[in-house]
């Protein structure tokens, strides 16, 4: 077997460390690269989060306007139906009067068939 030197394998021990501590240093390196883009994509999501929460508050701000406005039209339209049924009443009992009308002959016109 070949004997390595002291300086020889000082030299691979040497190298090794080196080695070692690259890596060790890349190592670091990524994981902090990996930290940053996670913080940097929770600043965003908390963006994002932030931005829909007011969007959120405005539709609901906008539903509740339309809610109520919905629940005025809801009235009015009760008081157009109740109206109608008033007016089809009226137009019943005007046909009603009407027809009852036409039964009985009125004494003008009864005046002027005796004149034929």
């Amino acid at each position: 077997m070949k004997m390595l030197s002291n300086a020889s394998i000082d030299e691979k021990k040497r190298k090794s460390v080196m080695s070692n501590r690259e890596s060790a240093r890349r190592s670091r390196m990524r994981r902090q690269k990996k930290v940053d883009d996670l913080i940097n994509e929770k600043v965003e999501l908390e963006k994002r989060l932030h931005e829909d929460n007011h969007k959120y508050v405005a539709k609901c701000k906008i539903f509740l306007v339309l809610e109520s406005e919905n629940e005025v039209l809801r009235a009015k339209k009760m008081e157009l139906i109740q109206y109608l049924k008033y007016l089809n009443q009226i137009l019943i009992s005007f046909k009603e009067t009407e027809s009852n009308d036409s039964l009985q002959v009125s004494e003008p016109f009864m005046n002027l068939s005796k004149g034929l």
